[in-house]
């Protein structure tokens, strides 16, 4: 009974309301409560702020909901070593991903599934900040993301790639012959660029800077896609990383421009726990991605 108290309380959590936790855990609200109430009394601490709404929990709490993810996470690990040690590796994964690397994400996918039929892979796309914390409170296995932060210090990581940029325009006669392009030229440009509360912005803004230049944006989204859309129907420019020509020439109208003086990297790889021993999930991803370097498959699927 207390492993499923311990899920109640971490579904409360998560969802800071008692009636969707109840449905996350497929209860009703009085079972629920009702669970969480009799875990208290096991642990002779109050834990949920109770009122007429959900309204936070007190300081035991806090520290039981740390040690509860810790408890569900760790059983999660079990059932799946377990499957494993029958033959075959079962469960989820849930991987968190920054929106950049997403035409990369598929070749993990396919090798995932090709060495582990059993198991789902649950993605997620979200910032640094975000999978930091998703790692921490145990809500993702692993993260693709920047590895040149000092946020990712404590963490295990393993390089995938080196992300450069590029100018995507629209293919017509403006541009025809242009090979490369430097950011201060393409700070005159018509620009579309991700919006500003973005890690990927600031290192747009930053090589920008790096020129001297401060452009204007005509369009700023939160979606890459959106930017390329623009390109193709709106006559403007946009900058891309790297893996996402693999999808430029899934798009009529528009070719990439190499963006130099700077030429920008950044390196992106698979973030996980340092908790020892390394969790299954996180195991499976850390040899699929070796895997996947070794085979040189990265390199043939830029061409």
């Amino acid at each position: 009974m207390l492993f499923r108290q311990l899920q109640y309380l971490v579904a409360v959590a998560r969802e800071e309301h008692f009636g969707r936790a109840a449905l996350r855990c497929n209860v009703s609200q009085p079972s629920l409560s009702s669970g969480i109430k009799q875990l208290e009394l096991r642990l002779q601490v109050p834990i949920v702020l109770r009122g007429r709404r959900f309204l936070g929990f007190t300081n035991e709490g806090k520290q039981i909901i740390e040690w509860a993810e810790r408890v569900l996470s760790q059983h999660d690990a079990m059932m799946a070593e377990l499957s494993k040690m029958r033959g075959s590796l079962e469960g989820r994964v849930r991987l968190g991903a920054m929106p950049n690397s997403s035409p990369i994400i598929p070749l993990l996918s396919r090798l995932l599934r090709k060495n582990h039929p059993d198991v789902e892979i649950d993605i997620h796309f979200m910032g640094i900040e975000e999978t930091i914390i998703g790692l921490q409170k145990y809500t993702i296995d692993v993260g693709v993301t920047y590895l040149q932060s000092e946020l990712l210090s404590g963490l295990k990581s393993l390089l995938i790639y080196d992300e450069r940029l590029s100018l995507l325009v629209p293919d017509t006669e403006e541009y025809e012959g242009i090979s490369s392009i430097t950011w201060k030229e393409a700070a005159s440009l018509p620009l579309s660029l991700l919006s500003g509360s973005t890690h990927e912005r600031k290192i747009v803004d930053d090589a920008f800077a790096e020129a001297g230049e401060k452009p204007k944006s005509y369009v700023t989204s939160d979606s890459i896609m959106n930017l390329i859309y623009h390109v193709m129907f709106a006559g403007l420019v946009t900058v891309i990383p790297q893996n996402f020509l693999l999808m430029s020439g899934k798009f009529s109208g528009v070719r990439a421009i190499k963006l130099v003086e700077p030429e920008v990297s950044q390196q992106v790889g698979l973030v996980w726990s340092s908790t020892e021993p390394i969790m299954p999930m996180a195991r499976a991803m850390v040899s699929i991605i070796k895997e996947l370097k070794a085979s040189g498959k990265l390199e043939e699927h830029w061409g």
